[in-house]
């Protein structure tokens, strides 16, 4: 594996890292938990692009810095508003003592860090 690719992996699990998981005020944890309104459930998925376009800019340059920003805006966007419908939908699914958040909370975080992999191969091209 080219090494460029390991550090962009390295870059862009940290960029996931802060955007879903250091603190985040009560207008996007209440957003995202029912994935409503779903606007600040976008600007969530925003702030995430725009930190997987910062950590791909020093690897790939500005074209692939806005690919990754526009796939990582979308993608983390969609992915949310579907765990709040799951949420809404099945409440069990918000309980933390309980098999099912831990199921829902992985599924969410495997597709997060799918589209991560397919940024890092979409930005290899521009390396």
């Amino acid at each position: 594996m080219d090494t460029k690719v390991l550090y962009l992996l390295l870059a862009l699990s940290f960029a996931h890292f802060l955007g879903d998981f250091t603190p985040l005020n009560r207008w996007f944890i209440a957003a995202k938990r029912y994935g409503r309104p779903w606007w600040p459930v976008a600007v969530h998925g925003a702030v995430n692009g725009v930190l997987y376009g910062m950590s791909v800019w020093p690897f790939a340059g500005a074209k692939a810095a806005l690919l990754a920003f526009a796939v990582e805006t979308v993608t983390h966007t969609a992915v949310d508003l579907l765990k709040g419908r799951i949420n809404r939908r099945f409440p069990v699914a918000e309980d933390p003592t309980g098999a099912v958040h831990w199921t829902v909370m992985g599924a969410d975080q495997l597709l997060h860090q799918a589209v991560l992999i397919l940024i890092a191969c979409l930005c290899s091209d521009y390396f």
